[in-house]
């Protein structure tokens, strides 16, 4: 179990202080406990469980005094210890459906609909088949259309509405068994897909849902009848969730992983696509982005992966995947920054696989930042701001369990956490799950981030890293920004001369100490923006940001950067915009 400073009581909703980096322990393995069943089993193995997210109303009503807190939310860990105890993979090690390959194709993925005799289902089957299956706007195969730029197709051979709802030999109350159905087994929703997996095992060839011909079956997903205990709190009801059982095997393959979802959330048919969505991108290999043992929000409503999935109403629009999930399950490709460059063009992601992965010196490392830009549109349409989302990625970390901010020690820290622009830190203290001042420029109309910035591009050590993202446009559907690295670009003079448009005579004189003038020519109506860098790609002065009509001019500078103070000794670089077409001029100031 993870713990935390002895001089210090958590409180899982909100808190002030930091992890201890002298406290932490391991998280729970994926082989949570090897256990021996019998000579018919031998040692067996488990895999890891995930769960959705409780709904915000939820932790609301905890929150307020108006519920008491759910014991899953209080011993995650214990439950988790109590309900691996069934068999598990007796040949491999293998973890998770598809997990972190390349996802795209058409996907089969087996639905199977179970109720029981003391919650008979109330919803038609075929209300299924649209929900998962029908590329209409809400479904699941549409949101994984959306999110994968139409790489990916969720289908299946069989439909919910041929094959009906299948009746569990058990009741409702005796898998829930009071602890949300992750209890131990066999009273628990393992042995109730065991159990559904045996009902439909004669109309079903199990053998087409093995999509990578590994053996095992890739996508299971299993409809419970009446409410998810994610929305209810009630123990009686089972937690929506990722998981496995012993492998069995059907059809010459294994069904091994399943994820489990309710039939509606308040009223029959209200059903959303959000909690099918989350669930399914854990069957894909995809870790949970909130913080299970609920001290902060992770990175709150910005991704599926976390609060998100329950965006617009019931999780009926959920999020996007964050920028690292969306590399993860290669939906997107980053552009590695190498060099630093200037006025890059950063449409939102939503519709383009727009990513920018920065580091020192543009250098591969498991620690990194990726820049990209959310609107609110499409499935993104509830997010709680726009604009460019800095991530700070370390994927030497295994979970988002450990909040980190500034002062905290550099040793743990979330996997995948949100630069938020404000510099409020609001989802690691748990104040709410993301808000208009996390992009930018956000609320805070902070349009930059460097190694002196607040929040600060340095690693989680304290080091500065070189990263730069400067010069951020208002918020759009096509952003521009800077992007450094530590780099600067071998200034080809030749190469960035647009004579059609204007001409940028080298400076006056070069090298200079005092003063220098700087000559241009403009051909054409236009607007010109004339700024200052230096050698690390960070604007340090804007010279002129005007319309001009054609015509010859000069201005000059006097090496005092925007700040009032003055620069250092070093190259610099001029650059003269018109309609984001560069020229550059290279500059030598002599302190």
């Amino acid at each position: 179990m993870k713990m935390v400073s002895q001089t210090k009581t958590k409180n899982a909703f909100s808190k002030n202080w930091c992890k201890s980096d002298n406290f932490r322990t391991p998280r729970i393995s994926i082989i949570l406990v090897s256990i021996l069943l019998g000579l018919a089993f031998g040692l067996l193995l488990i895999t890891d469980l995930q769960a959705m997210p409780p709904h915000p109303d939820l932790l609301k009503r905890i929150k307020n005094g108006q519920q008491a807190m759910p014991s899953y939310l209080k011993n995650r860990t214990e439950l988790l210890k109590k309900g691996i105890d069934t068999p598990g993979d007796l040949l491999t090690k293998r973890t998770d459906g598809l997990a972190k390959t390349n996802i795209s194709g058409s996907i089969n993925i087996l639905t199977i609909l179970v109720d029981f005799s003391d919650q008979v289902a109330q919803v038609m089957p075929i209300f299924y088949d649209t929900l998962v299956y029908i590329d209409v706007s809400g479904s699941v195969v549409n949101y994984y259309k959306e999110v994968s730029y139409n790489t990916l197709l969720i289908t299946t051979i069989d439909l919910p509405s041929t094959l009906g709802w299948q009746r569990a030999p058990q009741t409702l109350l005796y898998y829930a068994d009071g602890e949300y159905g992750l209890g131990g087994y066999p009273q628990n929703a393992q042995k109730l897909v065991e159990d559904a997996v045996d009902a439909i095992d004669p109309f079903v060839d199990f053998s087409l849902y093995d999509n990578d011909l590994d053996g095992y079956v890739d996508g299971l997903i299993v409809v419970h009848a009446g409410q998810g205990a994610e929305y209810t709190g009630d123990v009686n009801d089972i937690w929506s969730h990722k998981w496995g059982i012993a492998p069995r095997l059907k059809d010459g393959v294994y069904v091994y992983t399943y994820s489990m979802e309710p039939e509606y959330w308040i009223t029959p048919g209200d059903m959303t696509c959000g909690v099918y969505c989350h669930e399914l991108g854990h069957v894909f290999g995809l870790p949970d982005l909130y913080d299970t043992d609920y001290s902060s929000e992770g990175i709150g409503k910005w991704s599926l992966m976390a609060s998100g999935s329950w965006n617009g109403s019931l999780g009926n629009s959920p999020a996007h995947l964050d920028a690292w999930s969306k590399v993860q399950l290669g939906f997107v490709t980053p552009d590695v920054i190498t060099v630093d460059q200037f006025d890059v063009s950063i449409p939102a992601i939503e519709n383009s696989q727009a990513i920018y992965k920065l580091w020192t010196n543009g250098s591969p490392a498991s620690e990194y930042f990726l820049v990209a830009n959310r609107q609110q549109t499409g499935y993104d349409t509830y997010l709680p701001g726009s604009g460019i989302l800095i991530w700070h990625i370390d994927d030497s970390q295994s979970n988002n369990d450990n909040e980190w901010w500034p002062g905290c020690g550099w040793s743990i820290h979330y996997e995948v956490a949100l630069v938020q622009a404000d510099n409020q830190w609001h989802m690691e203290h748990a104040i709410n799950q993301g808000d208009s001042g996390d992009p930018y420029p956000g609320t805070s109309n902070n349009r930059t981030i460097d190694g002196t910035s607040s929040p600060s591009s340095n690693s989680y050590g304290g080091i500065e890293t070189n990263v730069s993202v400067t010069n951020i446009s208002n918020s759009g559907t096509n952003m521009t920004a800077d992007l450094g690295v530590g780099v600067p670009q071998e200034v080809n003079e030749e190469k960035y001369i647009i004579p059609d448009m204007a001409v940028l005579r080298q400076n006056f004189p070069n090298p200079f100490n005092d003063r220098t003038l700087i000559r241009f020519k403009i051909n054409s109506l236009a607007k010109v923006e004339i700024d200052v860098f230096d050698i690390n790609g960070r604007r340090v002065k804007t010279l002129l940001t005007e319309d001009m009509e054609p015509g010859i001019y000069k201005i000059s500078w006097n090496g005092i950067s925007d700040n009032g103070e003055k620069v250092g000794t070093g190259i610099y670089f001029c650059r003269l915009s018109i309609d984001h077409n560069n020229i550059y001029r290279k500059m030598l100031y002599l302190k």
